[in-house]
C-alpha cells in the first residue's frame, strides 16, 4: 500500500490548493466545454472568498504536498465532498490508498460513501466502480455514486 501523509489545510495552503484543484481537474473541465477560456485571476479570487481551510486535507506522499481531500463525516454517512492529486503524482496508488482507507472506515461504521463525478470524468468513475462503487442517482449533472 502507497504510504500518505494527511494534514490540515492552513490559509497559507490556498496557492497551492488552488492550483491543485486547477489542474486535476482541468482535463475534466475541458472535456466538459472544449472551448473553456481561463480566467485564472478570476477563479483564484473566487476560490479565495469561498475558502475554508479547516475543512480540507492536504494529501502528502513522500515528503511533498501532493494534493487535497474533503471528506465530511456524519453518522449516517462519508461523504467525499473532493478528492483531487496533481496530475504529476496520479497513478502512484495515492489515491487508492486513500479510498482502501476510507472503505475501511466505512465498513467498520457500517455506513455507506457517498460522492460526486462528473459524467465526462470516465476516469474517476472507472476507478470508483473498481472499488466497488455504484451509481446511485444524479445530483443536478454529476452521478452520485456509493459504496455499501
Amino acid at each position: 500500500m502507497t504510504p500518505y501523509t494527511l494534514r490540515t489545510a492552513t490559509q497559507a495552503d490556498l496557492p497551492f490548493l488552488f492550483d491543485v484543484s486547477t489542474k486535476a481537474m482541468l482535463p475534466v473541465r475541458k472535456a466538459h466545454t472544449p472551448q473553456l477560456k481561463l480566467d485564472l485571476d478570476k477563479e483564484f479570487q473566487e476560490y479565495s472568498e469561498k475558502f475554508d481551510p479547516k475543512k480540507i486535507q492536504i494529501i502528502g506522499w513522500n515528503n511533498t504536498d501532493v494534493g487535497r481531500l474533503r471528506v465530511v463525516r456524519s453518522p449516517d454517512q462519508i461523504y467525499i465532498g473532493g478528492i483531487q492529486i496533481l496530475p504529476t503524482f496520479q497513478k502512484k496508488g495515492i489515491g487508492s490508498a486513500i479510498m482502501i482507507d476510507l472503505i475501511k472506515e466505512s465498513d467498520a461504521r457500517h455506513i455507506p460513501i457517498r460522492l460526486e463525478v462528473a459524467p465526462v470524468n470516465i476516469i474517476a468513475q472507472t476507478f470508483y466502480e473498481k472499488l466497488g462503487f455504484v451509481k446511485i442517482g444524479k445530483k443536478k449533472k454529476d452521478w452520485i455514486m456509493e459504496y455499501k
